[in-house]
Parts: C-alpha cells; sequence; structure tokens
C-alpha cells in the first residue's frame, strides 16, 4: 500500500497571531500524475491509499475507477486540518463517508490538535483512523507526546473506549485483500 494525493490544492500553515503565512505552495497533481503512479503501482502489486484532502478529491477517483486503473478495494484517507484542505469537522466527516463508492474503506487522518475529535467521530461512524507524529504531535489531554507509540496507544484505547477493537495485522490483512 501507498499513498497517492488525488487532486491538486493550496496548501498552507498559516499564523493568526503573526497574521501571515510561513508555509504556501501548491500541490500539482495533474490526472496524468495520478494516472503515471497509479499506473506504477498496479505493476508492482500496490493498493493506492487515495489520499483526499477535499471532497473534489474524491470524484477525482471515479474516472480511474470507471478505467479499471483503481481496483477494489478502494481505500480513501480524508485528510482533515490542512489550510487548503477540507475543514476538520465531523459534518465533513459524514459529507465525504457518503461520497466514497459503497464497500470502501475509508479513514481519517487530523491534522493538528482536532485530531482527537475526528477520529473519535470516525470511529462511531465504523470508520478507520490513523494516528501518529506525521499528523500531531499532541495527546487527547493536550500533553505533547513523547513517541508515536505514546499516540498510537492513545488512539488504540480510544478505539476500546468507543466499542470497537482495533485490527490486528491479520485482520486488517483480510479487509485490504492482501
Amino acid at each position: 500500500m501507498a499513498a497517492l494525493n488525488m487532486g491538486s490544492m493550496n496548501y498552507a500553515i498559516y499564523s493568526k497571531k503573526a497574521k501571515q503565512f510561513y508555509h504556501d505552495f501548491v500541490f500539482q497533481n495533474p490526472f496524468k500524475d495520478i494516472q503515471f503512479f497509479l499506473e506504477r503501482m498496479n505493476e508492482v502489486g500496490t493498493i493506492a491509499e487515495m489520499e483526499v484532502f477535499d471532497n473534489g478529491h474524491i470524484n477525482n477517483a471515479m474516472p480511474f475507477i470507471d478505467m479499471g486503473i483503481v481496483k477494489k478495494p478502494f481505500v480513501f484517507s480524508f485528510v482533515m486540518g490542512v489550510l487548503g484542505g477540507i475543514a476538520p469537522t465531523t459534518k465533513n466527516i459524514v459529507h465525504q463517508a457518503e461520497s466514497v463508492p459503497d464497500g470502501s474503506h475509508w479513514q481519517v487522518i487530523g491534522i493538528g490538535r482536532r485530531q482527537w475529535a475526528l477520529l473519535a467521530a470516525a470511529i462511531t461512524m465504523n470508520g478507520h483512523i490513523r494516528a501518529g507524529l506525521e499528523d500531531n504531535f499532541y495527546l487527547p489531554n493536550g500533553n505533547m507526546a513523547t513517541s508515536n507509540g505514546e499516540l498510537i496507544k492513545a488512539a488504540a484505547d480510544m478505539v476500546k473506549m468507543l466499542g470497537r477493537e482495533p485490527a490486528t495485522i491479520t485482520e486488517a490483512r483480510q479487509m485490504l485483500d492482501i
């Protein structure tokens, strides 16, 4: 499995305090590049984890599904909380989950401190989640994490607290047919 961004977008980090952008560029992902990477992934048997930063990116996957370049199981990651992408709200998770093709696997990747509320919403909607230092440095209680493992433990504890069980490696492979 490998991540593949499913569309172009403005991508920025903005400081309200300083009233300025610290990070400001455009992710350029034209359809020809997405298709190139999907075809290379297919050649080596890699499942595309389609990262969608906005709802339109879900729609960008549809021509590739229609052409048979993206094959089942469809795997979508809703990356939420990046300036330039979809706002990090439960309402937007619901909208995105309703927008993916039936039978798709989807997960929420919350960027920043809103991550834990987003992950809780995804868990209660029978979605999947991702946690880790790539996305967020803080534990649910607001303390800075000392390791990636600490964030993963907090995520697993949340899954259990909300009445679900984290998938084992074998179960995850079965879900993804790998």
